[in-house]
Formats: structure tokens, sequence, C-alpha cells
């Protein structure tokens, strides 16, 4: 006998795809289908949770097989990392398949109620899109379209567009993910051209690096049937100022005149991603695969967070770090760097991110290079994860001003404001996303302290201004 599990990150589409496959069982018993669908959380309850894939898996292991189908992206993470939670014994039963969810499952619960064989079942699911295939004349295995090759300079069938951008912080990373998604898709070979220099426009990190400041031109060269198309999206987004609200982008929130708390060192325990240490790290290439998943998940509720809170600057602060992380060159990058220097996948990771972190930190343009602190945090973020480091945030007393080296935006979302009245950072920018999210929440927050926090104890009550002065029992700063 065949039992099925529907993974999805939709508890509503998950209990659809359950009842529909319950009709192709006529009441019949030799097949049971179990669920684990959305997360348990009313504000964010889009994803996938592993436990509630292994919890669905036990609930229907009083069988010879289970086949389970899954959505898409990390609905195939959850259902993998399930397979190593589970009892031997019990994975041994498990067969994931690569089938569409809703056609799949259909095809699949009607031949397993008629106690077909699990290979059966499986070839029932994989085929299961024939029939709409056949009915719409679309040629079996027909390939799809090939990519088109990066046009690096526009030939006599090419469509060009320019525009100067009006943008004040020029195309930094909220309007330069605006104009990922508004050109993902095509078919056509896309450029973005500015002083001579072509990039790709649908990689994130390219575009921030290009440096496109408020005054740039920039042009951008598509060929391909979508051309026209792609050429009125990239307008269409251009004169929307690439999706920036004029006058709101890092905008503040009125903030208090000054703050009188107490200093609240934040500790910060980096021993565990030097370099020497992630040499030592023997996770896997595919671990880090889903640590990257679970950081795009975590992105994702940040931006649901800040929508939830009525911060949309900040939700496209957060929108804009998941596209630049879910780039698949980082990855191409990554196991090169494996293969070639023999090295684990933490410490290949680690150089990558580093390495583009350390490009933003060479810009000369202040405003995009403060977003190093975004790569920062991503990395941190992904090593914590692929290390199975917890991301608890840290909990102060009531009236704290919070002090440390830097701070990651992640971290300036997620802060109670109730608890943390006012930050001091030894480091950061004033133009940093850690440092907009933080005024945006209504935390005065003070960036590139240095040496005035030395000697700062613990508990020690002090006075913090927003115009950006201090003071202290017996001396002012």
């Amino acid at each position: 006998m065949v039992n099925l599990v529907i993974v999805s990150h939709s508890a509503a589409l998950g209990e659809g795809v359950c009842a529909l496959s319950q009709q192709m069982l006529q009441g019949k018993t030799n097949c049971r289908i179990a669920v684990a669908a959305g997360l348990d959380d009313p504000d964010f309850p889009i994803g996938t949770d592993p436990v509630k894939v292994m919890d669905a898996i036990n609930s229907v292991a009083d069988t010879a097989h289970i086949l389970v189908l899954m959505d898409m992206g990390s609905a195939l993470l959850s259902a993998e990392t399930a397979l190593e939670l589970l009892d031997p014994e019990v994975a041994a039963k498990v067969t994931l398949c690569a089938a569409p969810l809703v056609e799949g499952a259909l095809a699949a619960a009607s031949i397993a109620a008629t106690g077909a064989s699990i290979e059966r079942v499986k070839a029932e699911a994989e085929n299961a899109l024939q029939a709409k295939r056949a009915q719409l004349g679309v040629e079996e295995n027909a390939p799809l379209p090939p990519p088109v090759a990066l046009a690096q300079a526009p030939g006599e069938s090419a469509m060009t567009a320019s525009w100067v951008v009006t943008n004040p912080h020029g195309l930094h990373v909220r309007p330069a993910a605006h104009l990922v998604a508004a050109l993902s898709g095509f078919n056509a070979a896309l450029s973005l051209e500015k002083d001579g220099k072509c990039i790709s426009p649908i990689t994130l990190n390219q575009i921030a690096l290009l440096q496109v400041r408020c005054g740039d031109t920039l042009r951008l060269i598509a060929q391909g049937p979508d051309a026209a198309a792609a050429i009125d999206a990239f307008l269409a987004l251009a004169q929307n100022q690439f999706g920036e609200r004029p006058g709101t982008a890092g905008t503040a929130t009125e903030l208090p005149a000054k703050i009188t708390g107490v200093v609240h060192w934040l500790a910060q325990d980096n021993a565990p991603f030097t370099p020497e240490a992630l040499s030592r790290s023997t996770a896997s290439f595919s671990a880090l695969e889903q640590a990257i998943n679970h950081t795009l998940d975590d992105l994702l509720a940040l931006a649901h967070q800040a929508e939830h809170d009525g911060l949309a600057d900040i939700a496209a602060i957060f929108s804009g770090q998941h596209t630049l992380l879910d780039d698949p060159d980082l990855l191409a990058e990554t196991r090169t760097h494996m293969q070639q220097h023999q090295q684990s996948a933490a410490l290949a990771w680690f150089q990558v991110i580093s390495g583009v972190a350390e490009s933003y930190r060479g810009l000369d343009d202040a405003y995009l290079q403060a977003r190093y602190i975004d790569i920062d945090d991503i990395l941190h973020r992904t090593l914590c994860h692929l290390l199975s480091i917890p991301l608890a945030v840290p909990t102060f007393p009531a009236g704290s001003v919070l002090c440390a080296e830097n701070l990651w935006p992640s971290l300036a979302m997620q802060l109670p404001v109730d608890e943390v009245r006012a930050i001091c950072l030894r480091a950061g920018s004033p133009q940093s996303h850690s440092a907009i999210i933080a005024r945006q929440r209504g935390i005065v927050i003070l960036t590139g302290l240095e040496d005035t926090l030395d000697n700062w104890q613990e508990g020690e009550a002090i006075s913090v201004f927003s115009t950006g002065k201090i003071t202290r029992p017996g001396a002012e700063c």
C-alpha cells in the first residue's frame, strides 16, 4: 500500500489538494493522505516546516511506501530535512516525487487506491501533465526555448531606451531590486549600460556595484522576442522612480529630543565564524543550500513584519536583501571555491560573500558603501543556519541604551522598541539600513562613535540626544 503526504507553503492549498485527492479514493481505505502545509504563525503563515513534514510522514507510516509531493522551493528542502529527522526504518519507506503538486496528487491517489506499486504510483504522478499537454496540443517533451545570451552592445536588431535617474540616492538596493523583478522573465538578452559599462540588469549585485547616482543616464539594451516588452517595463518603472516613492526613502519617524537610559552592551560572539573555524566545518553543499533557503524565508518574514507594522519602505529593504541573496551566481562561485581550493562549504561561502561585502566597502558613493552591513547580515544569518547556531533576538531591560560595534539591519527590525530606546555604535553609518530602520521605528541611533564608547560601563546611566550629543554623569561628549 502507498500512502501520500502533501507538502505546501499554503495551508489552504495543501488542504484543498488533499480534499480533491480524497475524492479520487472513492471511499477506499487502502491509501491514506496527510498534509504538512503552512506555518503555525498567524502573522506569517506562508512557508514550510521540516518538523511538520516529519510528523505528517509518521502519521501515515503504517504502510510499505509513502510518496511525498511538494509544491516548490523550500517545500523540497523541508521534505529532505524531514528525511534526516525520521527514524531510518520510516525514512526508507519514503519516496520524494517531482510531480506537479495538484495534478500529481490526483493521479497518485487515483492509482494508489487500486493497490498499485510505489513505482507505478510515482510514474502516474510524474506523468500527470500529459493529458493536459495533449489536450492543448503541446508536443510531448517539447524543448524549452533556449536562453538568449547577454547582449553586451546593441546590434542591428537591438532596441534601446535611456533614462536619467532622479532618485535622490540613485539605484541603491531597494530600487535596484524593483528593477530586477521588473526585467526578470523576459525572453530577451538584456544589458544595462552606464558610461560605457554594461552589466546584467537581472543581477542585483551587478546593478548595485554599477554605482548609479542621481543624474546618471542609464540605457537598457534589449534583443530578442520580448525586447519591446522589456523596454516598456523598464520605462514604466523608471517613470515611477524605480518603485521608490518620492521623499520616503530613509525618512525618519519623529524622534524624542533626549533619551535617558542605562548602558547595555550587545555581546557578539564571532568565534564560530573565523576562517579557521569554518574550514573545520563538515556541512555539505546541500546543507548550505538549505541554510540559504532558510535565510530567504527569514527575509520574507521580516518583510511581512515590516508591512504588518505599516513600514513599507523597510519591507522593501528586506525584499531587496532577498533578491540580493537569491542569486545563483553566488552559489556557483561558492562551488568553484570548494573545488579549486578544497574548501569546506562554510569557508567557501564566507569568502565569496565577504568578497561581495568588500566590493561595497570599496565604493566611493557613501550611500551604497553603507550597504556592506546588509551583506554582512546575510552572511551571518546563513552561517548561523548552516552551523545550527540559534538566531535568538537578545532581550534588554526597559529603557536600555544599546551599545555595540555595529548592528545588523535584521536586528534593528527585531529589537523591542519598549526595551531599546537608543543605540550607540562604534562603527556604522547614518545612511546604513540599520540606522534607517531604527529611526523609522522611533529609536534614536548614533553611528561612527569610535573611541567615544571607550570606558562606557554596563549599567551606567547616560543621556543620548537625537542631535548626536551624549551626556554622562560628570562628563559631556
